[in-house]
């Protein structure tokens, strides 16, 4: 079990090995234990594989071979296990609560962003931070929990960047434009997030109360200012936000489902938003108003 010299691998190859022959028989060769490293490879998100994989394989039983994801950080592409067993094997860092839950939640996003929410446990989030998983479940209630966290993060980016563009706009149409292609941009490059967050139907549970409520003010406040710019009918002002509303939230999805490209989704949303305001303008403004 003892060896002389330390060994050096690459991420890759530890990867080719645990998947080469049963993962005790690796350990071995390394002068670890089984359970020291499974831990290893939890850590560097190197996967292996599960229970009963080699006798389904010796029955010649198909068993998928999960790929090699990226490193959890820029820097893990080495192993060095030494030649002398240690005392232990974990470095542990102490980091204050806020720090520790963004890390948590950094790492969590990095997992669903790579590899899909069944591939962000909270075994495997702690893993990769270095702390049990009783010490994570002392951030997060559950798993849920922490993706609700990082979902809640995405909306207020979209919402942030959105009252930037609302600040930067001289008129209602130049807002439409603006806000409308904030978002649609964001979403072509982090709605595969959010739509896999919220594949989740707990997630889904937890977060609509306050989505709807954040919803129907911004719903409010587009329809009050048609109502003051324009003098329209407050329910038809928000009947019309709400129609217009919806449409580009569905746009959005497709982006994130990868149907159709960004640009395309611009254009058609804009143009029917842009020329579904201008006609609701132009019918229902008193004739003393003007655009």
């Amino acid at each position: 079990m003892s060896r002389k010299a330390p060994i050096t691998l690459t991420r890759k190859e530890l990867y080719r090995r645990v998947w080469s022959k049963p993962i005790s028989a690796v350990a071995d060769e390394f002068g670890l234990s089984g359970n020291a490293l499974t831990k290893i490879c939890n850590r560097l998100l190197v996967p292996y594989p599960p229970r009963g994989y080699w006798t389904k394989a010796a029955a010649r039983k198909a068993v998928p071979k999960p790929p090699l994801p990226n490193a959890p950080d820029i820097k893990a592409t080495h192993i060095i296990i030494p030649g002398e067993r240690a005392a232990s094997r974990r470095v542990r860092t102490r980091l204050n609560p806020e720090a520790r839950r963004e890390q948590l939640i950094g790492i969590a996003e990095q997992l669903v962003m790579e590899a899909g929410v069944h591939a962000a446990t909270m075994k495997r989030i702690a893993a990769v931070a270095g702390i049990s998983e009783t010490l994570a479940y002392n951030y997060f209630g559950s798993r849920e929990q922490l993706f609700v966290e990082l979902a809640r993060r995405e909306f207020k980016r979209i919402r942030d960047a959105r009252q930037v563009d609302e600040q930067r706009s001289h008129d209602h149409y130049q807002r439409i434009t603006r806000m409308t292609r904030t978002y649609l941009r964001h979403i072509g490059r982090r709605g595969a997030l959010l739509q896999t967050l919220l594949s989740n139907p707990e997630v889904r549970a937890l977060l609509r109360a306050e989505r709807r409520k954040e919803q129907d003010n911004s719903l409010h406040e587009h329809a009050d200012e048609l109502v003051s710019l324009y003098g329209i009918p407050k329910p038809l002002a928000l009947g019309t936000t709400v129609v217009l509303t919806t449409m580009c939230l569905r746009a959005g999805k497709i982006v994130a489902d990868g149907r159709i490209p960004v640009e395309s989704a611009e254009r058609l949303c804009l143009s029917m938003m842009l020329q579904g305001s201008r006609d609701l303008v132009s019918r229902e403004r008193p004739p003393s108003r003007a655009l």
